[in-house]
């Protein structure tokens, strides 16, 4: 924004608050809403005194013409998509349903193949996860003896003193 667009950004304002305007206004306007556009800060000028009464400052016109700007990036957003479906659905003219022909295809390929075997390609914890039930399901040892005595167990061949 040039110091002309906020000029007209201060002149715009003054048309709805009476204020005036001198060269000092312009500069300390300018050094706030420099990076914006002019016509999203002329537009934030009407929208702001559309729905507020209070005297315009820099930070009303900034808030404003941010959203001004997300909306009509927005807008150009979805503008751009619309084009993009039209131009697919223009080029898509060879595109059908081929969920029957898929069906068909695994079904052959099913044939071909028989049965399957669950333990091959099975995934890595589902496999830890059914050794550990057939573990846990399994009948006790019975060479176990519990934990051993205080001592030891007694090693064969050896006298106890």
């Amino acid at each position: 924004m040039t110091p002309g667009d906020t000029a007209r950004v201060l002149a715009k304002a003054a048309a709805f608050d009476q204020r005036t305007i001198g060269e000092a206004d312009i500069a300390a306007w300018h050094e706030a809403l420099a990076d914006l556009d002019g016509a999203d800060c002329l537009a934030a000028v009407t929208r702001h005194y559309a729905t507020s009464e209070k005297r315009l400052m820099p930070v009303h016109v900034r808030a404003i013409a941010v959203e001004i700007r997300r909306e009509r990036q927005q807008r150009d957003r979805e503008a751009d998509q619309r084009r993009q479906l039209a131009a697919y659905a223009d080029n898509a003219v060879g595109v059908r349903d081929r969920s029957a022909e898929v069906g068909d295809l695994l079904a052959r390929l099913a044939e071909k193949l028989g049965p399957s075997d669950p333990t091959v390609l099975r995934r890595r914890e589902w496999v830890r996860h059914e050794r550990h039930r057939r573990l846990s399901e399994a009948p006790p040892n019975p060479h176990y003896q519990g934990p051993p005595p205080p001592g030891g167990w007694p090693v064969p061949g050896q006298e106890s003193a």
